[in-house]
This record gives structure tokens, C-alpha cells and sequence, in this order.
């Protein structure tokens, strides 16, 4: 799977007037990748094993962030991801969520 469409739908989400606000799973880890990239951050998947648990990190990487540093895109990007309820894993999984965090450009298939 080719990830490069993921993150320019979450970047057209950004850029809508007002952003759309609807995002999954897969858009979160996503927007992610897109802010932490442009922070010139790694994000550190170590013992991830829920989608939740990739919100709460990106919370504490935030918390280490100044946010006005970021371009305007990248600011709506984190109050989306803020004002997302993370739900249940249904059609993806969690390597590919972990692979949109660290801004991976493809699936590696097994």
C-alpha cells in the first residue's frame, strides 16, 4: 500500500475552509507523521500496541513542542488530532498506523 495518498488527504482536511474534522485512525497517525517531520522529530513507536496509545505519545511529544514554530497547516493538523476520540482498530493495523507515524512512504509487503 502507498501511503503518499494518505497523507495528502490529511493535508487537504487541513487546508479546507473550515478543516474537515472527520478523521479515522489512519488520518491521525498520518497528520502525525506530516507534524512530526516538520518538527524534525522521530517518533518513537516503542510498545505501541493500541491507537490510543499513539495519541497519548504524540500528547507528550506536544508537550515538548512550541507549536508557533509550526507552519499553520501542521497547527490544525495537532487540533485535529486533539479533538479526535480514537476508536477501535477495524480495517487497519497497527504496523501500518506506526508506518504513517514515522512518515514511511510504502507498505513493505510480507
Amino acid at each position: 500500500m502507498t501511503y503518499l495518498i494518505i497523507y495528502d488527504a490529511v493535508r487537504k482536511k487541513a487546508s479546507t475552509t473550515p478543516p474537515n474534522h472527520f478523521i479515522g485512525n489512519v488520518e491521525m497517525a498520518a497528520g502525525i507523521g506530516i507534524v512530526m517531520q516538520e518538527a524534525g522529530l522521530e517518533f518513537d513507536s516503542t510498545d505501541l500496541t493500541e491507537p490510543e496509545m499513539i495519541k497519548q505519545r504524540f500528547q507528550d511529544y506536544l508537550k515538548k513542542m512550541e507549536p508557533d514554530s509550526l507552519s499553520a497547516e501542521s497547527r490544525i493538523i495537532i487540533e485535529l488530532i486533539e479533538r479526535y476520540q480514537v476508536k477501535r482498530m477495524v480495517n487497519e493495523k497497527m504496523r501500518n498506523l506506526l508506518d504513517l507515524c514515522g512518515m514511511k512512504q510504502a507498505d513493505e509487503e510480507d
